[in-house]
């Protein structure tokens, strides 16, 4: 499957996103297309439980300490010395910390 690009982002979002369009817009960009599906789940659900503010912050901190030293080709793909991908590790947290999803049975 293709990655979400900016104007799919712009479809999804962009009505939902208001006064944080632009914001988003950027932090989108900045995380690169392999994570494109990620960020859109996010803020989806944050607008949903109006909490996009808060996403935002989170992984726009992300980015600035960590994301933005990696190449954009491989963003979000780089684990740590134990194997861990802070990235993943970055939206199961917000999924389940902040957004307080449950997992769904297909």
């Amino acid at each position: 499957m293709s990655p979400i690009d900016n104007d799919q982002f712009s479809e999804l979002l962009k009505d939902k996103l208001g006064t944080d369009w632009d914001r988003a817009l950027l932090v989108f960009n900045n995380y690169s297309p392999a994570l494109s599906f990620d960020v859109v789940n996010v803020l989806m659900h944050a607008s949903d439980q109006h909490k996009v503010g808060e996403v935002l912050g989170l992984l726009e901190q992300h980015y600035e300490g960590y994301l933005k030293y990696q190449h954009p080709d491989i963003r979000g793909r780089v684990t740590d010395g134990f194997g861990i991908n802070r990235t993943q590790a970055l939206f199961v947290g917000i999924c389940q910390k902040v957004l307080k999803l449950q997992p769904t049975n297909a």
